[in-house]
Formats: C-alpha cells, structure tokens, sequence
C-alpha cells in the first residue's frame, strides 16, 4: 500500500470553522455576473439620482462579504459607506480586499452583525444612511431572515427617506401536476411486475404534508414533458424593503386563478424577483427559464455560440446560491378542469412560505406544514424518490422471484427498506429487518401493520441478531441504503456490517448485492465548476485574496470529492465511464485496496470536473438486469456532445478542477478502499506535465 495516499486530514481543533469558510457562498455569489452587474447599476442610478437633487448619498452594506458591494458603491460616487460583517475570517479578508483596491480610507468597515451597530459622533456609523445595499436573501427570499434584519435596519440606523437596494422583491407561485417532483415526496404502492399490490401507502403516510424545510431546486432542468403547469405564474407577495410597516412575519395572501388546462394540483413552483432600484428600471429574476424575461432574447445571443446541444434552461444567467423551491399542496382527490376558477392561499412566517388551494384555502388558514408520518424525517427526498423508482424496483422484485423461495430467511441490512418488506409479502419464510434508528423502524412498522405483512422481526442494532436467528438465515440482502450516507459509495456500511456478522452466518449464505463497481467520469459542466472556481477580478476589483482564502481552507477541510445532484447540472462526457475499482462483499471486503490508471480525455482544454458513482451488481453475471446504478440513465461509452442523463434519486460524486487540466489529455488517477475506516478516497493528477 502507498503510506503517503491521504486517508484524512489531520484535526488541530479548527476544522469546523475552515470547513465553513471552504464552503461559504461568498464565491459564488461573486460569479454570479448578472447579480454583480444589476446592483453596480442599481448603485450608479440611485447614488446619481440623489445627487441630482442636491443630496449626499450616505450608503450602509449590510453582510458585505468579499466587500465587493461596499468598492461599487465607492466607484459609484458614495459620499460615504460603512460595511458591515459578522463572519469574523471573511470580515477580516474583506479588509484586505478593500485595501487591495485602494479604498481602505473610504470605507469603515465594522466587524459586526447589522443589529450590533450604533449610530452617531464616535460610533460604528457617524449617521444614518439613505441608502441600504444589501444582499440577505436565499432561494426562499426570506429564508436567512431578512425580513427581522430590515425591520431593524429601518427603525434604527436608516433615514426615512432611505432608498434600498433592491427596492422591491416580488414572489411568483405557478400551480402545477408534477409526477416527477410528487415522487420526492409521496410514497407510491408498490406492486410487482404482474401487477399485484405488495404494499399499499399507510394512510397517515399518503395525507402527510412533508417537510417544512425547502425544496430548492434549479427547476429549469426539470424535463419540460414532466409536468403540467395548471396556471401561469401568480404574483402572490411583494415586500417594500424601505416600508417598515409592511415588513410584517405573518401574512396570508388570496389569488383567484383559473385554470388553463385540466389536471390534479400537486406543488406551487415558487420563485422571486428584485426590482433593484426605486425607478424600476433594473430588474433581476430569479425565475424558471420557460418564465423568464430575458429568455428569448438569450437564446439568440447564445445558440450560436458552442457547438453542443445547450440545454433550454441553460440560456438564462446560471446561479446555485438563488434557486426555485417546490412546495407540496395537500393532497387533492378532484383534478381541476380546463377554466375552472379556485383560490390560491398563499402564506408566510419571518422564514418560511407555503401554500394551500381550493377549500383547502376557504376555510381557517392553516399552519405550515410539518412531517406527522415520520418518513420525511428519517428519509430524504432522493430516497423517497428511489423507493418510488419503478424501473429499480422492478429489477430488484425480478430478482426476489428467482432466488427466494419458501423457505428463504431473509436478513435486511439496509434501513427504510421497503423492499425488505415487499420479500415477505412475496411468500418467504421470514424476513429480519435491520432498523436502528426509531423513527425509521416506527415508520417500517406502520407498513408492516397497514399491510399485514407476515414473519417480520425487525433488529434495533446488529447486536441484536441472535446465534439462533443467524444460523437460519440463507439470503442477506441490502439495496443498500443508510441515511447517514452523503456519498453513493458511503452505503458500503453494508459491507462493514456483514464483515462482523459474517461469523455467525452460514457459510453457503447468498449475499444481494454481491459487489460494487465505482466508476468515474472526466466531464465539462456548463456551470457548476463556479461553485469553487476562482474569481480572480470580478466587475473591475481584484477578489484574488478571498480565492486564496477559500482555497487555503478547502484544501484542508473539504474533500475533494463532493456530493451533487447531477441532473440539476448539465454536463458533456469527454470520455467513456472508466471502472476504478470493483469491491467484493462476498470474498475480500476486509482487505485494503489500491488501484491506479489513466483517463485519456478528448479535448482536455473543456475539462472541469470528474463525476463518480457506484453500480450496485445483484449477483456475479454483471447484467445490466441485475445492476442498480447510481450514475447516468444511460451507459456513456464515447465522448459526446449531448448532455448526460443523470439518474435524479441520487446524488454522485463530483471532483471539481480548481487547476488547468493536464493539457496532454491523460489523467493518472489513484483510488484506495481503507476497511478500516470504511472509505474510499480519491486523488486525481491533472495537472501540466
């Protein structure tokens, strides 16, 4: 083995706070031009205005990062401008970007939070400001509490006249019938390939309303045959951020729709936009390609640019920080028909927003929704998305009826299996099921009592499998799947589990899946690589000591590899999908691994990441019958220029370049499987030879 291949970073007690830094949005928000160009003309048409009527303009930038607010408010003419952060590291490397930029004397910057600050003679700020810049949103709008943060602002460190960039934030709710985004949050009966109904959905898990968190998601890559949008988009709230009166946390707003084709209410698309300056003359959008204003106009500009197939929702500025959100409607048993009129409820707290239609609306408001079920606790939306994924599942239930039989016992070492239970209702002699956590095993036996499903004993640890109950056991089975499990990969805890009961078990005992085979992928994203790519100069000023900030710290607190739902994320495959490392369950999982290789990557010049993922093989053939994939939809085996088709109920793996590809387009690549720890580790050598 390579004594020198890094297993992990070592902890001097600050890994939590360089791993926050790493990760801060800072950057990408920096890379996001649109923004950066829409609050830069913001600032020269409000700074301009007020100093045509013969006023000074005395600017506030509350958060202001890499300080890069606070430089454009400067070069547009500010009077004065006092910044605010409360991110101690990033405060004190907005110090250095400001002074790197010759603006050190013109701008004060207080180490802060906004509600920390005083106003007057010898205080953080000499006097109120007339003008607020500030950037406190997140995908939904008030999510990061703005709404507590301006209210503040206004009554104690503005003037009254304040002009506030933006100005105004409008939120937009398109209702919709949406198979696709319902199957990340409704459990599906699961039925065999004949038909026949192996378990039905509990009904307290069929009428629960889910998670409170949001859903956000880059709703422009949704397939546009997905779904039906039942309305156009509604205004539903706006909110004056210089109105302190208006800036209330509870509020209920009631649109009268109609509907422009037939179809079940399932989700509200949401998204907002800013109108950026008092005039309404700048505006930033936030919304869905086909929702778009500048859409079209785009699209022309574009096309002719590359010679790839460009996705529709590629078109529009790209952005990861603001996204679109999906919210659930409570479940609807009438569709509504072509032109039928209804209500649109629209609500919201300090943080969060939701909605409700119908005589779902007309009666008392009702609360925000939160998970009575348990499911949306104990599993996420990707899970409950693969346990909905027919064509899975119907590769695993082929298999069940070929292997198990009558006198099957079969032991479950995955947690939420639905599949584990859908076995015992397929005739076997008896399941036990592996669920140490609560909530997933109460929710696993509201299944097993809704069904009445025979010969299920659930284990509350590995523990807890008796010599007695082990020694009966002929099949050990696993999709796998653990909640603790971030990466496709981190469920070979399946393996670490069998390696300890292996002892106790019969020596003939099959083992479902048999092995695991990662794969890696070198790749051009079309936007993604942003998300850690350095700024460098951005609108003008030089951000390159926030770069090596970042850098710095993600060098030593992030992994290189990161989990990403890929589908959200178009990308084109410089290569065929290269086979790392195949690990055995069955015959050598105790034994450390190492393999290297080479990646020959065509065009190596539009190389910026390399994704990874596992195939899960049920048994030895290998079939792509008997394989359950956490990678493309479609095996790539040649560079292309279409996008890759991303299985959407996972996450993969993604290496993101922060470096020039090595330009000879081979890339060595070293993968090692340590049993030890239960992990995988990467290193990819890209760079210039």
């Amino acid at each position: 083995m390579d004594d020198n291949f890094p297993d992990s970073a070592s902890d001097d007690g600050g890994f939590d706070l360089r791993q926050e830094i790493a990760r801060s949005a800072f950057a990408d928000m920096c890379h996001d031009w649109e923004r950066n160009q829409k609050y830069d003309r913001a600032l020269q048409l409000t700074i301009a205005r007020l100093h045509a009527a013969g006023q000074q303009a005395h600017v506030l930038d509350i958060g202001t990062g890499s300080g890069l607010l606070s430089m454009m408010a400067i070069r547009a003419g500010a009077d004065s401008v006092v910044a605010c952060e409360a991110f101690r590291p990033m405060a004190e490397c907005a110090e250095k970007v400001i002074e790197a930029n010759g603006m050190k004397e013109r701008i004060r910057l207080v180490k802060k939070r906004s509600t920390q600050l005083s106003v007057g003679l010898g205080q953080d700020m000499e006097r109120r400001a007339n003008v607020l810049v500030t950037e406190l949103f997140d995908t939904e709008l008030i999510g990061e509490g703005a709404l507590g943060t301006y209210r503040h602002a206004l009554q104690h460190l503005l003037t009254d006249d304040v002009l506030t960039i933006p100005h105004l934030a409008t939120v937009y709710a398109q209702v919709v019938e949406c198979p696709l985004v319902l199957g990340w949050q409704q459990l599906k009966t699961l039925s065999n390939a004949d038909g026949d109904i192996l378990l039905r959905v509990p009904p307290e898990v069929a009428s629960c309303r889910g998670s409170s968190a949001v859903f956000d998601i880059q709703l422009s890559q949704l397939p546009v045959a997905s779904f039906n949008p039942l309305t156009d988009p509604v205004p539903v709230f706006q909110f004056r951020w210089n109105k302190h009166d208006a800036l209330v946390n509870d509020r209920s707003e009631k649109n009268v729709c109609k509907a422009r084709t037939s179809g079940f209410p399932q989700a509200v698309f949401m998204w907002w936009d800013l109108t950026m300056d008092s005039e309404g003359d700048v505006l930033l959008s936030c919304a869905p390609y086909w929702a778009h204003p500048d859409h079209a106009t785009l699209k022309q500009t574009q096309t002719a640019a590359r010679k790839q197939r460009i996705p529709e929702g590629n078109f529009i500025p790209w952005r990861d920080h603001w996204m679109q959100a999906v919210y659930f409607l409570p479940p609807a048993k009438i569709p509504l028909e072509r032109g039928q009129e209804f209500a649109l409820q629209s609500y919201h707290d300090e943080y969060s927003l939701w909605f409700a239609i119908g005589e779902q609306a007309c009666s008392n408001p009702i609360d925000a929704p939160h998970c009575t079920c348990g499911w949306h606790i104990a599993q996420s939306r990707s899970r409950i998305g693969q346990l909905n994924d027919s064509l899975r599942n119907k590769r695993y239930l082929n298999y069940f009826e070929r292997v198990f039989s009558s006198d099957s016992v079969v032991l479950v070492l995955s947690e939420g299996s639905l599949l584990g239970l859908a076995a015992a209702r397929m005739g076997v002699k008896k399941v036990l099921l592996y669920e140490p956590n609560a909530i997933s095993r109460r929710c696993m036996e509201a299944f097993v009592e809704h069904n009445s499903v025979p010969n299920v004993q659930f284990l509350s640890s590995a523990d807890a499998l008796g010599p007695g109950d082990a020694a009966t056991v002929t099949h050990v089975f696993a999709e796998p799947h653990f909640p603790s499990a971030i990466l496709p990969w981190d469920n070979l805890h399946y393996g670490d589990l069998l390696k300890n009961l292996r002892p106790m078990l019969p020596a003939t005992v099959t083992v479902i899946p048999s092995s695991g085979t990662l794969y890696a992928l070198p790749v051009e994203f079309l936007d993604l690589q942003k998300i850690n790519a350095p700024l460098g100069t951005c609108e003008g000023f030089d951000l390159s000591l926030m770069d090596r900030l970042i850098e710095q710290h993600s060098s030593y607190a992030d992994s290189p590899i990161e989990a990403q739902p890929l589908w959200e994320y178009p990308s084109y495959p410089l290569a065929g999908a290269i086979r790392l490392m195949e690990l055995d369950l069955v015959a050598d999982f105790e034994q450390s691994k190492l393999q290297r290789g080479e990646m020959r990557v065509s065009e190596p010049d539009r190389l910026n990441g390399i994704a990874i993922w596992i195939d899960w093989h049920l048994d030895g053939s290998h079939s792509p019958k008997t394989t359950i994939s956490s990678g493309p939809l479609v095996p790539v085996e040649e560079a292309s220029d279409e996008p890759i088709r991303w299985n959407a109920n996972w996450r993969q793996g993604v290496h993101l370049l922060r470096k020039l590809p090595n330009r000879k387009g081979k890339i060595p690549w070293t993968v090692k499987f340590n049993p030890v720890l239960n992990n995988v580790y990467f290193q990819f050598d890209y760079g210039d030879q």
